[in-house]
């Protein structure tokens, strides 16, 4: 009875630790990730969730044929040739058109940049011994699983040093992090480390700042055609609830944001104690509009032949429509990290499908189980298998393309977490998010799914828009 039991139990287990199959979908065992009072991050037990594949789709069937130029875009369409990216709206359907006039889908991976970790440096050196090897085999990792970009975090000198003398570019972003690395040195200067970092915006320095910052990153890159855009900031708090309060608590009637807060309340007869989520909205959105006006300004004066690609909102900022105002005023394409729902939900793509501009999403991911790291840091989903990664991978990109102001999509990231990086902060130590792993290499299960919907994405468009 007892050996019954097991075997029964085993059966149940394999079972339920992989895909199922059901009618349409395929039926994945996940964990939901949260928070608890104290901040930590917790887990759920398994629950499933269904997920659509491009083998499931009805009535598709793809055309067998890649037709793609040096880039990525697709030939079977043409458009002016700038010999720059840009961005162009075709009846509902947004696109970027690619240096040769192409329509070209984002398709891209973060952080492709080697490990800092001991074990990162200890396997880079026998797999590869140069940084030229690397990128080279970099580039046909993503070639072999249909990624055509690298996102931010990625080494971008090695990438311009491979473009040189290859023939089939690495498309590429930069990540400039203006607002960021001026609160960092304001901080560093004064000693507060508690200043809120948005206060910043109406520092009368930070313009000067942006520029003088702007030019001297841009210098090299601004007539690159295998550029995509620049990212000025990474999820920036506009989300911060008391982002009023913080202003006001400054208390110093010499600063500028302590300035603006305070006429803020009065002329509005705000009760800082019991403000409205309306009033916390309008808000972060003046502050966001601020923001925007001047890092858009300080980019296009270094590099006026570039998108500017946002700052990659996320939390409920990503759904401020004051915030998201500001954004479409300045940004070319409004960026978006992406977490805490298993697909894009039905009001957010329609609240931003309304906007006079396309989005991409920069940042989403699972973490498989199978790979037996910790898997507790970062708000991606955890499943069961790398298979599981990859089904989602699908289901996930399938709701962005059926999307039509959707650009482009950004796998949150290249490289899994090392466990033994001293330099990573928490929300990235060892935890499965990458494409390859600690060792560099490729989880098969997970990019074969990639390459089935990545080098299928111009038939699929097609099958969505008829």
């Amino acid at each position: 009875m007892k050996s019954t039991f097991l075997i029964l139990s085993l059966f149940l287990s394999i079972t339920f630790s992989t895909a199922q199959l059901k009618s349409d979908s395929v039926y994945l065992q996940t964990k939901i990730w949260s928070r608890d009072a104290n901040h930590d991050i917790v887990y759920s037990d398994w629950t499933t969730f269904g997920c659509k594949t491009v083998a499931l789709l009805q009535g598709y069937k793809s055309t067998g044929v890649v037709l793609a130029d040096k880039y990525g875009g697709n030939t079977s369409y043409s458009f002016k040739t700038t010999g720059l990216f840009y961005t162009e709206k075709q009846g509902n359907r947004w696109w970027i058109i690619d240096p040769e006039g192409h329509p070209f889908y984002n398709i891209a991976l973060n952080g492709l940049r080697p490990g800092k970790a001991p074990s990162n440096e200890k396997a880079f050196d026998e797999k590869f011994k140069t940084k030229e090897n690397w990128i080279s085999q970099c580039k046909q990792l993503m070639e072999n699983t249909g990624f055509n970009t690298t996102g931010s975090w990625s080494d971008v000198e090695t990438i311009r040093a491979f473009n040189k003398v290859s023939p089939k570019p690495l498309v590429y972003t930069t990540q400039l992090s203006l607002l960021g690395s001026f609160s960092q040195k304001k901080k560093k200067k004064s000693g507060n480390k508690e200043y809120p970092e948005l206060a910043g915006v109406f520092n009368p320095d930070f313009p000067t700042y942006c520029n003088e910052k702007a030019r001297d990153l841009l210098v090299e890159s601004k007539n690159d055609p295998n550029l995509y855009g620049h990212f000025s900031d990474n999820e920036l708090p506009f989300q911060e609830n008391h982002l009023l309060k913080l202003f006001v608590e400054i208390n110093d009637a010499a600063d500028p944001a302590y300035q603006l807060a305070t006429k803020w309340v009065a002329d509005n007869k705000i009760d800082v104690e019991n403000i409205t989520k309306e009033q916390k909205e309008v808000f972060a959105g003046y502050v966001a509009n601020e923001y925007y006006r001047i890092v858009s300004s300080a980019i296009k004066a270094a590099d006026p032949n570039h998108l500017y690609i946002g700052s990659r909102l996320h939390s409920s900022a990503k759904n401020n429509p004051y915030i998201l105002k500001a954004a479409e005023k300045y940004a070319d394409i409004i960026s978006i990290n992406y977490y805490g729902e298993w697909n894009v939900i039905p009001k957010h793509a329609e609240q931003w499908t309304k906007l006079n501009k396309p989005f991409i999403i920069t940042e989403f991911y699972t973490k498989g189980e199978d790979s037996h790291m910790g898997n507790v840091t970062g708000a991606g989903w955890l499943v069961k298998t790398q298979e599981d990664r990859g089904i989602h991978y699908q289901n996930f990109c399938l709701a962005l393309l059926q999307i039509k102001s959707c650009v482009g999509w950004h796998w949150f990231r290249y490289q899994d977490n090392a466990p033994d990086d001293a330099q990573a902060d928490f929300s990235n130590k060892d935890s499965n998010k990458g494409l390859v792993n600690t060792q560099y290499e490729p989880y098969p299960p997970l990019a074969e799914k990639m390459k089935e919907l990545n080098t299928q994405v111009y038939d699929l468009i097609k099958y969505f828009d008829k």
